[in-house]
C-alpha cells in the first residue's frame, strides 16, 4: 500500500451504493453541527425535566409499579438516549420535502430505490445522533444519575438488538406516515399525530408498566412498544428467556409488516401525486 498509485485506485473504488447514502446520511448530518447539538440540548433539558417531576414523585413513595427510584432514573436515561437514535423525523422531514417541492420525481431518476434510500440516510444520521447519545448517557449515568447497569452481559447484547429493531420500528411508521402525504398536501396534522402516538404508546414518556390494564393491553398491540419499551424491559431484566425472544421475535415481525405495508402504499402513492410545475 505504499505505492500511490495503488491508494488512488483504492480510494477511487467505488462503494455499494446505500453503504454510500449511509456515509451521505452522516456527512449531512455532521455538515449542521449547531442541529445537533440542538437536538441533543433538547433530549437533556427534557430529562431534566422528567428527573425532577419523578424525583417529586418518589420523594412520596418508596415503589411505583415495580419502579423504585434507581430504575426509574435508569429508565428515563436510557429512553432519553435513545431518543436519539432512534429518531427518524429527518426522514419524514426529507421525504415531505420532496414530496411538496415535486423534487421527488428527481428522485425516481436515480439509481436506487426510493424507500430504501430513506431508510440508508436515516440510518446514517442515527449514527452520529446515536454516537453522542452514548456519549452523554454514559457520561451522566457513571457522574451524576448512578444508574444500574445491564441486568447482565447477554442482556446488554440483546439491548443493543432490540434497540436498532426498535429504529427501524421507528423508521417505518415514520416512512408510512409521509407516504400518506402522495394523498393529500396537508402533511403537519399527520406528522404530530404520528408523533404522539409513538410517544404514548411507545413509553417514551411514561413506563407502560405505570399506565393502567386496558391502556398498557391496548399498547402491547400496536408497534409502537417495540421502539422503547422492550429494548428498556430487555436492559433491566424485566424480559427474560422465552418472553425474550417473544419480544424480540414480535419487533421483528412489526418490521416486516411495517416495511409490507410502506411497499403497499408507495406504488398507489405515486400514481394519486400531483406535481405542479410552473
Amino acid at each position: 500500500m505504499s505505492d500511490p498509485a495503488a491508494q488512488v485506485a483504492l480510494r477511487q473504488e467505488p462503494r455499494p451504493k446505500y453503504l454510500a447514502l449511509v456515509l451521505i446520511g452522516a456527512q449531512r448530518t455532521l455538515a449542521y453541527p449547531r442541529t445537533v447539538l440542538l437536538s441533543l440540548l433538547t433530549n437533556t433539558v427534557w430529562l431534566a425535566l422528567s428527573y425532577h417531576l419523578w424525583n417529586a414523585v418518589f420523594s412520596g413513595t418508596s415503589q411505583m409499579g415495580g419502579f423504585d427510584w434507581t430504575r426509574m432514573r435508569t429508565y428515563l436515561l436510557l429512553a432519553q438516549s435513545a431518543n436519539l437514535l432512534i429518531n427518524a423525523s429527518s426522514s419524514v422531514h426529507r421525504m415531505l420535502r420532496l414530496i411538496r417541492t415535486g423534487d421527488i420525481a428527481i428522485e425516481l431518476l436515480r439509481p436506487y430505490d426510493v424507500l430504501t434510500s430513506q431508510l440508508a440516510f436515516s440510518a446514517g444520521a442515527a449514527l452520529v445522533e446515536g454516537a453522542l447519545g452514548a456519549l452523554v448517557a454514559t457520561g451522566l449515568g457513571l457522574t451524576l444519575l448512578d444508574v444500574l447497569p445491564a441486568a447482565s452481559p447477554a442482556a446488554a447484547a440483546l439491548f443493543l438488538v432490540s434497540l436498532l429493531l426498535g429504529f427501524l420500528v421507528r423508521f417505518l411508521v415514520s416512512l408510512i406516515t409521509s407516504l400518506l402525504c402522495l394523498w393529500t398536501k396537508h402533511w403537519l396534522g399527520l406528522h404530530w399525530m404520528q408523533a404522539t402516538l409513538v410517544s404514548v404508546f411507545s413509553g417514551a414518556l411514561v413506563p407502560l408498566e405505570l399506565y393502567p390494564d386496558w391502556l398498557r393491553s391496548l399498547c402491547l398491540v400496536f408497534p409502537f412498544q417495540g421502539i422503547i419499551h422492550t429494548p428498556l424491559s430487555i436492559y433491566l431484566g424485566d424480559l427474560q428467556g422465552l418472553a425474550l425472544l417473544q419480544a424480540l421475535g414480535l419487533q421483528a415481525l412489526w418490521v416486516v409488516a411495517l416495511w409490507g405495508l410502506a411497499r403497499a402504499l408507495w406504488s398507489p402513492g405515486l400514481r394519486a401525486l400531483d406535481i405542479q410545475g410552473g
